[in-house]
């Protein structure tokens, strides 16, 4: 879970509650197409269209308006089968490549301040809007930014709080044009949601009724929506930038809450393909009739320890804590063992800022019955406070008795979820707390929580390091790749040092599917429908 309003089912990122800045660019290469041909279900091949593509949704989506939308797991693929940007992740490739999508040229200057872009000329929108041209890419950013009138309080302005305007030179033609630099611009700002191009024709027009009436680029077009039911989409038959193969005559998407539910409509067939539970997922691998894709995604989970609580300023008390707990045995129970367990914040699917070395902490209650001494402390009351979510009642057994071997009583505290994503200073009371956090693939997003100035919003461990931040800073404006890996692996170290911090697990997503079909997924686990083909 993440912060904002939370759907069951669903994770949000909190890219939505934090402005900040900073700038990096690259020429990129054009995408090719990377399906080969093979026979099909129906007798259609890759690159012959044909067939019904149907697909779990965790939950209903919300909107479909990229300024907008509440960024949850049920929204993004519906968005990307409509929408593309300019330059976006290569579907096919391993990690986190970035590739030209609707620019057929995008290039950056040696400041990182100016981006100019040229567009493939002649690509359509949806609904007969016309052709892209630079005045809907002008339209499209500065709309997320808050600089249109009327302007859109958008929760994703942060993704474009560097920008200074997009100035339009011709039709096809413009430059992106920064205040400052903004480092994390082509990893989490333009290859994502915020960086689609919306037709400001259609917004204009449509309003509020833009976000069920979206108009894009993409290769699938919206066709309707029925509440709790299904979102359906149809081949976009004008579809121009020819960024991938249009596989599907249509694409329905079912939103389906419980995983048990799923399974069933996976075996049935009324899906092709879904997000499965963890207790499932031998279910489907024991299958010959499925496949299953696993992605170790860029979420964190960990026990976190406010450094400001009386009882927890001491870091050897803290460390105690750290001795103490068996990692494995608590992803055994909650996540079936089937969680990698964290070392760090950054897993090494992040691709920048992996710290390699991290320590491995192994249980040891000798060793934290001997800080506890040093300490001075014999007996200890704590509360560990958690809210309803996957894992999250095993791990607080688990802790719960790890602590008693060590002489420190715990008492349980579960919290409605609306309650306990509740910010201000009543954070200031918890002491031990369960956090799981979603993020996107740069380290700024990962980092930029536990800032001092998140002290009373997303930073529960209480914990100010004049350092981390400054590190956190400079890193976002720093235009080479290997001095960013170095800021970021120190500010792990900087975290570790402070001992506040259990960590559990860097989440896995599993996705099984019917036999026959090729899907696309992110790195981190995002689904990208509009590139599922036949396998």
């Amino acid at each position: 879970m993440t912060a904002g309003d939370r759907q069951p089912g669903t994770t949000l990122d909190r890219r939505r509650f934090l402005e900040r800045a900073a700038a990096f660019g690259v020429a990129l290469p054009v995408a090719g197409s990377f399906l080969a041909a093979c026979a099909g279900d129906d007798g259609s091949t890759v690159g012959e269209i044909g067939g019904e593509l149907k697909m779990r949704l965790v939950a209903d989506i919300t909107t479909l308006d990229p300024a907008v939308f509440a960024n949850t797991s049920a929204d993004e693929p519906p968005m990307a089968s409509v929408f593309e940007g300019l330059v976006t992740f290569d579907p096919y490739a391993d990690g986190f490549t970035v590739v030209n999508q609707l620019a057929e040229s995008f290039e950056a200057s040696a400041d990182g301040l100016k981006y100019d872009f040229t567009l493939k000329p002649g690509v359509p929108f949806h609904g007969g809007y016309g052709e892209v041209t630079a005045e809907d890419v002008k339209f499209s950013y500065e709309r997320i930014a808050g600089l249109t009138t009327p302007k859109v309080e958008s929760p994703y302005s942060g993704d474009w709080i560097a920008l200074k305007e997009v100035v339009v030179k011709d039709k096809y033609s413009g430059t992106i044009v920064l205040k400052e630099p903004f480092a994390a611009l082509l990893r989490t700002t333009l290859p994502v949601t915020s960086g689609y191009v919306i037709s400001k024709k259609a917004a204009e027009e449509l309003g509020d009724k833009f976000g069920t009436r979206p108009i894009g680029t993409g290769p699938y077009e919206f066709v309707s929506r029925t509440p709790k039911q299904n979102v359906k989409m149809r081949r976009f038959a004008e579809y121009g930038t020819g960024f991938v193969d249009q596989t599907w005559e249509s694409i329905t998407f079912l939103p389906i809450d419980a995983d048990n539910a799923a399974d069933i409509a996976l075996e049935t067939g009324d899906v092709d393909f879904a997000q499965v539970s963890l207790q499932s997922v031998d279910r489907f691998t024991d299958n010959d009739q499925f496949g299953l894709s696993q992605r170790v995604t860029l979420a964190y989970t960990w026990i976190g320890m406010n450094v400001l609580h009386p009882k927890l300023t001491d870091p050897n008390v803290r460390r105690a804590i750290i001795a103490a707990v068996n990692v494995p045995s608590m992803i055994e129970a909650a996540f079936e063992g089937r969680q990698e367990q964290a070392t760090a914040i950054l897993p090494e699917s992040m691709g920048l800022g992996y710290w390699a070395d991290a320590p491995l902490y192994e249980r040891d209650v000798d060793q934290a019955q001997e800080l506890l001494q040093t300490a001075g402390v014999s007996s200890l009351d704590l509360t560990y406070t958690y809210t309803e979510e996957p894992g999250a009642n095993e791990v607080a057994e688990i802790l719960q008795a790890n602590l008693a071997d060590v002489g420190i009583n715990l008492t349980l505290q579960k919290e409605e979820s609306g309650v306990y994503y509740e910010l201000g200073e009543r954070l200031k009371e918890r002491q031990l707390f369960w956090g799981n956090y979603e993020t996107q693939p740069d380290p700024s997003w990962s980092m930029v929580w536990f800032t001092c100035d998140q002290i009373d919003e997303w930073n529960w461990m209480y914990w100010c390091d004049e350092e981390f931040d400054r590190l956190q800073a400079a890193s976002l404006k720093e235009p080479d790749q290997a001095k960013r890996n170095e800021a970021y692996i120190e500010m792990q170290k900087i975290w570790d040092e402070a001992a506040h911090t259990v960590w559990l697990s860097w989440p896995t997503k599993h996705f099984a599917y019917k036999n026959g079909l090729a899907p696309a997924i992110t790195p981190h686990g995002r689904v990208l429908p509009q590139a599922f083909s036949r396998a």
